[in-house]
C-alpha cells in the first residue's frame, strides 16, 4: 500500500498545497526554511498514528515538538486564525484532520488497511546516541523529537529470519562492503565489526558517514525496512564523503524496487543529481522531484514536481552551483573570455 497524495491547507509554511507521490523515490529539495522536513514530519506522523492507534494530536506533539505540545503552533501564522486542514490518501483508504489555532485536532481515518511500519531517519546520526536513550526518552524530558526515539526503537529489534532476510540479503551484502563489515548490537551498545582486520569497534568511535550505512544495514536486517514500508530520511547526505553519497543514492534505489517507499530530502547535488539521471531509466523505481519555494519573504511556500530535476520550474541547487562556477571563471580570469 502506497501513499498517494497529500493534501494540505493552512499548515506551516503552506497556504495550499497538493503533492502527488510515486511508489519509488519521492524527493524533496529547496532553500532552508521551506517547509521540507515538515512534509515529511507530516506524512510520517499520519501513517505511524493510524498504524498504531495513536492520538494524532499526540503524535504530532512528539514528531513536531512544539513548545509546551500546543500543537496549533503548526498552524500557519499568517492572516489570522485560520484552520489547517490535511488530506492523505492511501492506495485504499485515507486520514484526514483539521488543527485550531488553540490546538483542537479533528482526526478521521476512513477505510484504512496500511499497517506497512515507517521509519524516519533525522538528519543527525542516531546509532552512536542509542545506548540509554529509549530509557532516558521515556523517563526524562529531551530536546530531542520523537523521530530520533522512534528510529532508536526501530534499531532495536531483533533479525528476522526466513523470507524476508533473504529477500534483504543482495542489498545486505552491498551495504556491508561499502561498511567494510557489519553492526552488531550488544547489550546497548551497537558496534562494528570490521572484516578486513578483525577490528571491532564502538559505533560511537565510527566515522558518522559510516555509521549512516551501519544503521541501513541494521534496519534491514531487522526487517524494520522491508516490502510495504515506508522510508522517511532528512538529508541522508549529511557528513558522507562523494563515495559515499554515491552509495546511498544507489541504495535508495533498491530499496525502491525492494517495494519500500522512500521520501527523502536533500540539499546535496551530487545525490540530487544521480538520482535524477538513474530516474530516466526504464529499469529504475518510479521516481518524483519536489521543490518547496517561496516567491517572497513570508509569503507562504509552493511546491512544484517533476520527473527529472530538468523538469522543475527552479532548482536551487544547480543555481547556486551554477553562481559558483561563474564566480571561478571570473576569480581566475576576471573579464577574460
Amino acid at each position: 500500500m502506497a501513499v498517494r497524495r497529500l493534501q494540505l491547507k493552512e499548515f506551516s509554511a503552506f497556504e495550499s498545497a497538493e503533492l502527488e507521490f510515486v511508489d519509488g523515490l519521492n524527493v524533496f529539495i529547496g532553500a532552508n526554511s521551506t517547509g521540507k522536513t515538515h512534509l515529511l514530519k507530516l506524512v510520517y506522523s499520519l501513517l505511524e498514528a493510524a498504524r498504531t492507534d495513536t492520538p494524532l494530536h499526540d503524535k504530532l506533539a512528539g514528531v513536531f515538538k512544539p513548545d509546551d505540545r500546543q500543537v496549533g503552533r503548526l498552524v500557519r501564522r499568517a492572516g489570522g486564525a485560520s484552520t489547517a486542514k490535511v488530506i492523505l490518501t492511501m492506495d485504499r483508504g485515507l486520514t484526514y484532520f483539521e488543527l485550531s489555532p488553540q490546538g483542537a485536532v479533528h482526526h478521521r481515518v476512513d477505510d484504512w488497511s496500511n499497517r506497512g511500519g515507517a521509519v524516519f531517519l533525522p538528519s543527525r546520526e542516531v546509532l552512536a546516541m542509542y545506548e540509554g536513550f529509549i530509557a532516558a526518552y521515556r523517563d526524562r524530558e529531551l530536546s530531542f523529537d520523537e523521530t530520533y526515539f522512534d528510529a532508536c526503537v526501530a534499531l532495536n529489534r531483533n533479525p528476522v529470519k526466513g523470507s524476508r532476510k533473504e529477500d534483504a540479503e543482495p542489498l545486505l551484502q552491498r551495504l556491508r562492503s561499502a561498511l567494510g563489515g557489519r553492526v552488531e548490537l550488544s547489550g546497548e551498545r551497537f558496534y562494528v565489526s570490521f572484516e578486513g582486520d578483525g577490528t571491532r569497534m564502538e559505533a560511537h568511535l565510527v566515522a558518522e558517514g559510516l555509521r549512516k550505512v551501519a544503521s541501513l544495514e541494521r534496519l534491514l536486517l531487522n526487517g524494520s525496512l522491508a516490502k510495504d514500508d515506508f522510508l522517511f530520511w532528512d538529508e541522508p547526505e549529511a557528513n558522507l564523503n562523494p563515495r559515499l553519497t554515491v552509495v546511498v543514492a544507489d541504495v535508495l534505489s533498491e530499496l525502491a524496487a525492494m517495494g519500500v517507499q522512500v521520501f527523502i530530502t536533500t540539499h546535496d547535488f551530487l545525490l540530487a543529481r544521480r538520482l535524477s539521471v538513474k530516474s530516466e531509466s526504464p529499469n529504475e523505481p518510479a521516481t518524483r522531484f519536489f521543490v518547496c519555494l517561496r516567491p517572497e519573504a513570508g509569503a507562504p511556500v509552493e511546491v512544484y514536481s517533476g520527473a527529472q530535476l530538468s523538469d522543475l520550474p527552479e532548482n536551487p541547487i544547480e543555481e547556486q552551483f551554477a553562481r559558483h562556477y561563474d564566480f571561478e571563471l571570473s576569480h581566475r580570469f576576471g573579464d577574460k573570455p
